[in-house]
């Protein structure tokens, strides 16, 4: 079974890249696997070493095990802000699209701290979220997840929400902006807790927004994350989660719309 790192380096930034198996979310392949793929892609391509500051992640159609066709388009370059587009298709179909802002340090005279970090167990009290073959998502075996606040999918809560750790099983040489972006895809849905059985449910669309570098901290860090659902209602919801380090500083915002079959 590839590892993360052994995936990326199937990106050759030439347009070409492997979606492997074992990393599976019921039909399609795990959305934070795909959206790694497109950030490395674009790194090896056109990104001329810009930090992410922001992006938009569509996935448009379930992607499968196999050859991924990748392309970048550089939208708009200036002096410290490039803005971007990359996209994956197999089998001549689109399957995911990224718009990326991406944009190098400048001086400010602006300085606001991000959110505080949340009052929680600390993970060696948290639950570990278990990989059971053929009833949990595959890829969840790569990763190690630990609720601290709230409750797992699928338990009859009645609410949403929750907070926790979160990290690689096996961590990737170096930590870099593409292993965040998997890393936060982990976590469910928000509204999952509130089933009492499982129910299909996956990402419309997701936004996530880099307040720091994530490369400068270890790759087996334990990422702090919290979750909170602004509704949900017709099958689709909303929710906004903020991520730390292990240190309690704040490193990114994610904004999803999903999806509930339920």
């Amino acid at each position: 079974m590839m590892t993360f790192d052994e995936i990326l380096a199937t990106v050759d930034g030439n347009g070409n890249g492997i979606l492997p198996e074992g990393w599976g979310q019921g039909r399609a392949l795990f959305g934070g696997l795909v959206g790694a793929v497109l950030f490395e892609h674009l790194v090896k391509s056109v990104a001329g070493g810009r930090p992410l500051r922001s992006f938009s992640l569509s996935f448009v159609a379930p992607a499968a095990p196999g050859p991924v066709s990748l392309r970048s388009e550089v939208l708009r370059e200036g002096k410290s802000v490039m803005q971007a587009l990359v996209s994956a298709s197999q089998d001549e179909q689109v399957v995911s699209t990224m718009l990326v802002s991406l944009g190098a340090a400048r001086d400010s005279a602006v300085a606001v701290a991000g959110p505080a970090a949340p009052s929680m167990p600390g993970p060696e009290k948290s639950m570990r979220l278990p990989f059971i073959k053929g009833l949990t998502p595959d890829f969840l075996d790569h990763f190690d997840i630990r609720y601290a606040k709230g409750m797992p999918p699928f338990s009859g809560s009645q609410a949403p929400d929750f907070a926790g750790y979160m990290g690689f099983k096996t961590a990737p040489s170096v930590m870099t902006t593409a292993a965040l972006i998997a890393l936060v895809d982990t976590w469910p849905p928000s509204v999952l807790p509130m089933l009492k059985g499982p129910a299909p449910a996956s990402s419309l669309t997701w936004t996530m927004e880099l307040l720091d570098d994530p490369a400068t901290r270890s790759a087996d860090t334990l990422w702090q994350y919290q979750v909170h659902t602004d509704q949900c209602s017709d099958g689709y919801g909303q929710s906004r989660a903020t991520i730390w380090d292990g240190d309690g500083n704040p490193v990114a915002l994610s904004r999803q719309t999903f999806t509930v079959f339920a």
